[in-house]
């Protein structure tokens, strides 16, 4: 078969789902989603028309053979004609209603960013530089008047201080290490030959090592923040002057881990009361010598609470043994997580009786599959691009909770309630073992999960927050491909957890793990963890500043 003749089937193919689907909906007497799915359907073709023409100019342009990119001019046109001929009722909305509709959206936004980025700008034209610093050391600089200057030429009087300008200048410099090298004093008795007294030696973080806490903070932040391995960090410090084993550098990371265990204890225990506790997971690759390969793929759950403490736990296996349930198990809250069934015990009573978000961004993927194959999900797709303009338009309005649960009713509600109608539709027009019939019915089966973010303003209608923290544990293990045991799995999810929780609050990672661990490792006690956890952990020089007053 040629290429135009495949070009062609293909299309009329489509031509006769866009038929079927508009028939559908008619018998309905949905006789608006009826235009709106053709319509839909029309800008579906005209964009992708639009997208291979300038594919085409391109591939001219580098002198490549563009036919084979170019679509069929008769096959677009016979769509057009199917399009245009559809017998449909008058509708009793004015079809361009929908388009009004996205365009009065569009004005809202935009006239909420403006007002915002307004007071943006003023906010920087009062604070002058672009650019900031934020625990950097600042070194002031007087610079004087040349004396000769400070005679006014005119009268020969002496000019009076009037204030000075303040002039800024950013230097960088290069890492270093010190090697800090203590020469205790050692007394005995000359006469009795015992008792000899030896200075104290300095504090150490870790025993039997001349780590400090700044040096070990530097390799946890280096391999869990900016995703740098080992065997790369032990060359880095090697041209520092510093040469340091992997295999060294790799047990400090082990102890630290273990150090601050019960600090991201204390971390889950706020996860645990959190209003909303959303989880994901993703794979991690761990050498096991009794395994059959020496290697087994290990699972790492994110669990999120109120958008801000992030807890990974690792698990050996991810069959459904273990995970999230154990530690979520008995709750009745939030949970938001994709419709996996391994979740489902969360929401069954068998492990826990907690109320179920779903995700729309799940529910869209299946769409955005098949919009290459099949026009007729441009229409649902567009719905739920509302849904998120609808959110964004709170964003830029900065609402409360209780405003957005508000504007979600009235805006998001009426679009929820045309999404329903054409997923029903659909099933019932579809042959079930069609990817379309299942992407409805995915939808359907969790409708009531996805729709519980009207009601209120502060779930969210997707769980792109937890996924986002898996985007660090996805990025290290590009880097370094697996971990070394199961052990070093779990260490590396305590130490994933504090890392993005200082990003969730905007700690700087290094300082934070320089002071926490010099403190745990000087005894802090356990009735104030509290007080190390990112959320409420300051610079110390911020902290010293607050005790002495202004």
């Amino acid at each position: 078969m040629s290429e135009t003749a495949r070009t062609a089937a293909a299309g009329g193919a489509a031509l006769r789902q866009i038929k079927e689907s508009a028939q559908a909906l008619l018998r309905e007497g949905k006789t608006e989603e009826t235009w709106e799915l053709l319509l839909s359907a029309l800008e579906s073709v005209l964009s992708r028309n639009s997208d291979l023409e300038l594919l085409v100019a391109k591939l001219r342009r580098q002198h490549l053979n563009p036919r084979s990119e170019r679509l069929d001019p008769a096959q677009l046109a016979l769509l057009f004609e199917a399009l245009a001929g559809q017998a449909a009722p008058e509708p009793e909305i004015d079809p361009e209603a929908e388009a009004q509709a996205d365009a009065q959206l569009d004005r809202e936004i935009d006239d909420a960013e403006k007002s915002e980025l307004e007071t943006e700008k003023t906010t920087k034209r009062k604070k002058g530089a672009g650019w900031k610093t934020r625990g950097v050391r600042r070194e002031v600089h007087k610079l004087e008047v040349a004396h000769a200057e400070q005679t006014c030429t005119e009268c020969g009087r002496e000019k009076k201080l009037i204030g000075d300008d303040v002039t800024h200048r950013l230097e960088f410099v290069p890492a270093y290490f010190v090697d800090h090298e203590y020469h205790r004093e050692k007394y005995a008795c000359g006469y009795c030959k015992e008792g000899v007294a030896t200075a104290p030696a300095p504090e150490q973080v870790l025993e039997r090592s001349a780590a400090t806490a700044s040096l070990l903070a530097h390799v946890v932040v280096s391999k869990y923040v900016d995703h740098t391995p080992l065997h790369r960090l032990h060359r880095i410090y090697d041209r520092y002057g510093a040469f340091i084993p992997v295999s060294t550098l790799s047990d400090w990371t082990a102890a630290v881990g273990d150090l601050i265990e019960p600090l991201v204890e204390r971390l889950a225990e706020h996860v645990l009361k959190a209003y909303i506790v959303r989880t994901d997971a993703t794979g991690l690759m761990v050498l096991d010598p009794t395994s059959p390969e020496n290697i087994q793929r290990g699972t790492v759950w994110a669990l999120v609470g109120d958008d801000r403490d992030v807890l990974f736990r690792y698990t050996p296996t991810g069959a459904g043994a273990t995970g999230p349930w154990e530690f979520l198990a008995g709750r009745k809250g939030y949970i938001q997580a994709d419709a996996a069934n391994v979740f489902d015990r969360l929401f069954n009573g068998q492990a826990a009786s907690a109320i179920e978000l779903g995700c729309w961004s799940h529910g869209r993927r299946r769409l955005v599959a098949l919009q290459d194959m099949d026009c007729r999900v441009a229409y649902p797709l567009k719905l739920i691009a509302r849904l998120y303009r609808i959110e964004h338009l709170a964003d830029a309005r900065q609402l409360a909770p209780e405003a957005r649960a508000e504007l979600r009713q009235q805006r998001s509600q009426p679009v929820l309630e045309k999404l329903k109608r054409w997923f029903l539709v659909t099933s019932k027009s579809e042959p079930p073992s069609s990817d379309l019939a299942k992407a409805a019915g995915y939808a359907l089966n969790h409708w009531q999960a996805l729709t519980r973010f009207v009601k209120d303003g502060r779930v969210s209608p997707d769980n792109n927050i937890c996924e986002q923290q898996l985007r660090d544990i996805a990025l290290g293990r590009k880097n370094y491909l697996f971990a070394g045991s199961h052990d070093a799995a779990r260490r590396a999810a305590n130490l994933y957890s504090l890392a993005r929780t200082c990003a969730q609050y905007g700690v700087p990672p290094l300082p934070y793990f320089t002071d926490v661990l010099g403190k745990l490792a000087a005894g802090w006690t356990q009735d104030r963890l509290d007080e190390l956890l990112p959320h409420s952990w300051r610079l110390p020089e911020a902290a010293a500043r607050d005790m002495s007053g202004p």
